[in-house]
């Protein structure tokens, strides 16, 4: 493939023909053939279908709302890049996680690898701004539950994390989100009970929630 970040600067209305328009339940695995065969505007739809799903997953993962934007677009281009090593395009969605979940672990090396130059070059463990004073808005009491329940979701163990991300956030359906997590349905719902009472204990704690 080339021009790999055509799908960047694709507007969501050019994405959306007529044809689509039509067929509001159009797979990805059908928007992925697409893809494969040559159109980038099937591309751009899935990119619009699946960021929000990608950029909390990037957020949970780093705490830092920046840094999960600029990921979440470099997750989808190196999804394009590698769309052709996919074998199966139904799993689509598992696939894209895993690059995102590769794209954060990589940013976090080497933020922390940064960090430890700082510290060196400075003589001191003083890092500087947390990266969450960029997140922050209006509302101090609004930015300081975000702020917990973020650190919350970023502590929990990365399957119940994603489980969450998929099936509350981005609104999936069960069988698109156990797809995600490579689980049954019962054992997705197994799962979001588990990641539920986790979550919820955490919260607790931080008395965000009554």
């Amino acid at each position: 493939m080339d021009d790999s970040a055509h799908f960047v600067t694709t507007s969501t209305a050019a994405c959306n023909t007529a044809a689509r328009g039509a067929d509001v339940a159009i797979s990805d695995e059908t928007l992925v053939r697409g893809v494969l065969n040559g159109d980038r505007e099937a591309f751009a739809e899935l990119y619009d279908r699946r960021a929000r799903l990608i950029r909390g997953l990037c957020l949970a993962m780093t705490r830092d709302a920046d840094a999960a934007a600029d990921l979440c677009q470099e997750v989808f281009l190196r999804a394009y890049q590698r769309l052709g090593s996919l074998r199966e395009p139904a799993r689509f969605i598992a696939w894209l996680a895993g690059i995102a979940k590769q794209v954060c672990r990589e940013w976090l090396r080497s933020r922390a690898r940064d960090r430890r130059c700082a510290v060196a070059t400075a003589g001191s463990g003083e890092v500087g701004p947390a990266a969450t004073e960029r997140e922050r808005d209006d509302n101090p009491v609004r930015n300081e539950q975000h702020a917990r329940l973020h650190a919350a979701l970023a502590d929990l163990p990365s399957n119940e994390r994603l489980a969450l991300l998929a099936f509350y956030l981005q609104g999936m359906d069960a069988d698109e989100a156990r797809r995600v997590v490579g689980l049954s349905r019962s054992g997705l719902y197994r799962l979001l009970a588990s990641a539920r009472r986790r979550l919820g204990r955490k919260l607790q704690r931080e008395e965000v929630m009554p």
